[in-house]
């Protein structure tokens, strides 16, 4: 029995406790991607903002909704991979 705790404690709890350890390996991209992605969502969040202006000019215009939820979506994703891959 003592070797099942043993051999347990070296699969289970053993890997658990130094997964934290990956943050040292190579990032997938380096810092000049990142600003130029955070350069990205800078714009886009711009580009969200003008449509909302044209939006409060033309309310009925559907397009211009469209155009909102299509960029604020694309700064959502963008920002998710900022967030994972950036920081």
């Amino acid at each position: 029995m003592k070797k099942l705790i043993i051999f347990a404690t070296f699969c289970f709890v053993i890997p658990t406790a130094s997964a934290d350890e990956h943050k040292n390996e190579t990032t997938f991209m380096n810092k000049q991607e990142c600003a130029e992605l955070k350069d990205g969502i800078a714009e886009l969040l711009m580009i969200v903002d003008y449509y909302w202006k044209e939006v409060e000019k033309d309310s009925e215009n559907k397009d211009l909704y469209e155009a909102v939820a299509f960029y604020s979506q694309q700064a959502a994703n963008y920002s998710t991979v900022y967030d994972v891959w950036c920081n």
